[in-house]
């Protein structure tokens, strides 16, 4: 909903309209990988209510496979989002059925080598880290999308294939941990890395996205422009179509400069329109994209 101004006391703020779109990451991210032609599969929790059983079919309409989805007593989690003249939000977050999510709902034959398994920090962390030792045991490659930001204990960083992170979430990691890097995405990235032995992805918004791998290579890429004014609420689920492309991409063994190129061309592509899933890009979108967008290339640190 668009609002004068965010409130600065009790008193109610009104808007004219508001609208609803189907959301949460888990669902962007399966839907966003499902329109690249990949298998994909999403587990969770929704409630016994209309918004979930939206959400299911939605999903379901795009081939996501969502039997592993359960039902909860608690209502379906969704943000409310209040942004103002200024183009600023203010997300309001329910977790409600997220947080029954459990691990156990994925049975381990479907955790193997030749499974991408995507988290994110919108469930209960020690169900996220349960699941994260059983795949990694079974060699599943793991890719985290650290959002909303929290610390990771070091024993499960180091289970994490591809950490997904963006420029803030960046800055507050290396805030917290006394991380000298001054603010640097691509130093941060190289530390945690590092620190990890994984590939750190950081998404820059409009000037594209960053990837150091665990040897060394740093990867940079730009981002295709859609307009000289992209809203707030156009680049709403963007990140989320990033790393559903970018997972689907690292399944399919595309090379880290392609899957990059293509997860930033359908970041960008997704800000066509308002509303997250609605205006994600089809795997045809992002092959027309790519034909005049400039690959992703390999940085020379040291020359930098």
């Amino acid at each position: 909903m668009t609002v004068d101004a965010h409130p600065a006391d009790r008193h109610p703020v009104s808007a004219d309209s508001y609208n609803m779109c189907p959301g949460g990451r888990g669902g962007n991210q399966a839907l966003a990988s499902a329109r690249m032609g990949v298998k994909t599969a999403i587990v969770g929790m929704v409630g016994e209510d209309p918004m979930g059983q939206k959400l299911l079919d939605k999903l379901r309409s795009e081939g996501v496979l969502t039997s592993g989805v359960g039902r909860s007593e608690k209502n379906t989690g969704c943000n409310c989002i209040p942004i103002d003249q200024d183009d600023e939000p203010r997300i309001y977050q329910a977790m409600g059925a997220n947080g029954d999510s459990s691990a156990d709902q994925i049975p381990d034959e479907i955790l193997n080598d030749a499974t991408m398994l995507v988290l994110q920090m919108e469930l209960p962390e020690e169900e996220n880290y349960k699941l994260m030792q059983r795949a990694k045991e079974r060699g599943a490659k793991i890719l985290l999308n650290l959002a909303p930001m929290k610390m990771i204990p070091r024993k499960f960083l180091t289970m994490i294939d591809y950490l997904v992170i963006n420029q803030l979430e960046a800055r507050e990691i290396a805030r917290t941990t006394e991380m000298v890097r001054d603010n640097n995405a691509v130093m941060i990235a190289q530390g945690l890395s590092k620190e990890g032995d994984l590939t750190c992805i950081v998404t820059l918004g409009g000037k594209g996205s960053i990837a150091v791998e665990p040897n060394g290579k740093v990867w940079t890429v730009g981002a295709l422009l859609i307009s000289e004014e992209v809203s707030v609420e156009d680049r709403w689920g963007a990140s989320d179509a990033y790393c559903g492309t970018l997972a689907a991409c690292l399944y399919q063994d595309m090379s880290m400069g392609d899957s990059l190129a293509r997860a930033s061309v359908a970041a960008s592509l997704s800000c066509r329109a308002a509303g997250g899933q609605p205006s994600f890009a089809y795997s045809d979108d992002v092959d027309k994209a790519l034909v005049d967008f400039p690959p992703a290339s390999l940085v020379d640190v040291a020359a930098s």
